[in-house]
């Protein structure tokens, strides 16, 4: 599934859980979170879901045979984009919160039933409502968000 942002975070400094990411998202927004499941053929991954107009789902990625990569790449195009002081936090991180839509339809199959990958989403980091989540998950880790959709930064204020 395609992640519409991703918010890197360093999980020495920012211990917590889903359910208190789901807490604090409650608190401060207006809209409805709770906490989910996505169901794989042999995996279960906790989730968060949070019923804006293009409902969405948070869910962490740390496995470090990926993730640090994955973090690196983003460091790399962030050079020259990010104060210092941003770039020092992102080479701290060693996982990463992912921001993608709830409702995404699945894959599209082949005729011999190999599934396409699209990399479509309806679900904007760029609108109002779905920038306040992002946001608000960045200040919840200490971090900032990267909009996959759009190619920027999203950096919280204060």
């Amino acid at each position: 599934m395609f992640s519409a942002a991703t918010i890197p975070y360093d999980p020495e400094e920012q211990d917590f859980t889903l359910e208190e990411l789901q807490e604090h998202l409650s608190a401060s927004l207006s809209v409805e979170c709770t906490l989910t499941e996505w169901q794989g053929f042999a995996i279960t991954i906790p989730q968060v879901r949070v019923e804006t107009g293009v409902p969405l789902t948070i869910q962490i990625e740390d496995d470090p045979d990926y993730v640090p990569d994955d973090i690196a790449d983003l460091v790399d195009r962030a050079q020259g984009l990010l104060s210092p002081e941003w770039m020092g936090v992102l080479r701290r991180c060693a996982a990463k919160l992912e921001v993608m839509e709830a409702d995404a339809p699945g894959p599209e199959l082949t005729d011999d039933g190999l599934a396409i990958l699209t990399a479509e989403t309806r679900l904007d980091p760029s609108l109002p409502e779905i920038e306040a989540v992002v946001i608000e998950v960045a200040r919840f880790v200490g971090s900032l968000a990267y909009d996959n959709v759009n190619d920027e930064w999203l950096v919280p204020e204060g």
